[in-house]
């Protein structure tokens, strides 16, 4: 097919919304909304107020009497979302910086261990790793990366408490895998209240989209990720199990549950979880269905 459809105004985009039921008593508030988020962006925060066709297309037209602050309401839940999680993805990012880290050094007694591949189980994992490193040092204006280029030639690359800064968590995580340290490894997999290193490897793998749809400003609250974490029967009785109905473990729900036992580990005295309760008490309960929660999950143990 040929993509035909001719750009709009965002008067016109508006009359289109309207056109397709949306209620909206002030147009130009609705204008001033599409100029500011875009239609496109907006477009996806409809789509959960809009008829269902009988053979599941989409028709574009709206339930009969959706106002626009319920979309809009919506959308600003989505970036509360964001924000929250994004805040919890911070602390287990930082934390786990400092515990690989610090863990790696004392355990080889090398303050540039991550240089040995002696160190890490695939060579050439270690290798791709390494030369994203150097790329990172040659391009950092980092203030300790000055620093050290300045004031040493050898190593060419800082300590592993420094570099470890310039890791994103998708980096740090393939670090974490691939290192053979065993006893740092668990080291940092009890840290983080863990059951196996194995399970460990695989949460932090697995959280490492859900950051990135965070940094990016995407959509989060249904969207539907490609992994599922792992099963972990020390929390089973909290998270959606593997092969729900809908394919609910791969919604934001067994993140989430995963996300309060992180953090629960690394500061217990966070209030993290009641503002996540809160914030989630501001959304119908077909909105938090749509983010993989279960029938009850208030009363679930990790929710107590």
């Amino acid at each position: 097919m040929i993509y035909n459809k001719p750009p709009l105004s965002t008067s016109e985009q508006a009359q289109l919304l309207l056109d397709r039921g949306l209620i909206c008593i002030d147009r130009l508030r609705l204008e001033r909304y599409i100029s500011s988020i875009g239609y496109y962006r907006l477009s996806a925060y409809c789509l959960p107020f809009e008829q269902k066709s009988s053979n599941e297309t989409r028709n574009h037209q709206f339930i009969p009497n959706t106002d626009f602050d319920q979309i809009l309401d919506l959308y600003i839940f989505d970036r509360q979302l964001r924000l929250l999680v994004m805040e919890a993805i911070e602390r287990i990012e930082v934390a786990l910086r400092s515990l690989w880290s610090s863990a790696l050094a004392l355990d080889t007694k090398n303050s540039h261990a991550y240089l040995d591949p002696s160190f890490f189980k695939c060579s050439r994992q270690h290798i791709r790793s390494l030369a994203k490193i150097d790329q990172a040092f040659e391009n950092s204006n980092e203030v300790f990366i000055a620093h050290y280029k300045k004031n040493y030639t050898s190593p060419q690359l800082p300590p592993i408490w420094a570099v470890v800064e310039t890791m994103t968590l998708g980096a740090l995580s393939r670090w974490f895998e691939n290192t053979n340290a065993s006893n740092a490894k668990k080291t940092i997999t009890k840290a983080f209240n863990m059951p196996t290193v194995d399970v460990a490897e695989k949460v932090f793998h697995a959280l490492t989209p859900v950051r990135n749809v965070c940094a990016h400003h995407s959509r989060l609250w249904n969207r539907r990720f490609v992994l599922s974490l792992p099963h972990i029967k020390r929390f089973s009785t909290s998270l959606v199990p593997q092969n729900s109905p809908h394919h609910q473990e791969h919604y934001l729900y067994n993140y989430l549950v995963i996300m309060v036992v992180l953090m629960d580990a690394i500061n217990p005295d966070s209030s993290w979880k009641s503002r996540l309760i809160t914030l989630l008490s501001t959304v119908t309960t077909n909105q938090q269905t749509a983010m993989g929660f279960p029938v009850g999950w208030h009363d679930l143990p990790i929710w107590k």
